[in-house]
């Protein structure tokens, strides 16, 4: 709901302003003829209204589908960069660790030598 109402918020004014038409307010049998020319200029207008929202939506609509399959083709290829850089961090580790152990064994056989 929160999402199909920041798609429609910018375009409630205008919306509201349709739909609120500004008819005659007397109650004379000869002012009938003129509000019924009224309601059906404020029907047509209304109508107009709905059917560019309704176009403005469609194209906002097919906008954010297209997005979102980027986004999600974008974060396919991020995982599996993802998955890449955790294989080259594991041998790094691997390699770190023969390192240590080497420069460990390579001090202790420094220090032994040293001592006799």
């Amino acid at each position: 709901m929160a999402a199909w109402f920041t798609v429609v918020a910018p375009l409630l004014p205008e919306l509201l302003r349709a739909a609120r038409p500004m008819f005659t307010r007397s109650r004379e049998p000869s002012q009938i003829p003129q509000q019924i020319r009224e309601l059906q200029d404020a029907v047509d207008r209304n109508d107009q209204a709905i059917r560019t929202l309704a176009g403005e939506m469609e194209q906002t609509l097919s906008a954010l589908k297209q997005a979102s399959s980027q986004l999600e083709s974008t974060l396919v290829e991020l995982r599996g960069q993802q998955v890449q850089l955790e294989a080259r961090l594991h041998a790094m580790q691997w390699v770190a660790g023969a390192a240590l152990t080497a420069a460990v064994l390579a001090f202790a056989i420094a220090a032994y030598a040293l001592a006799r």
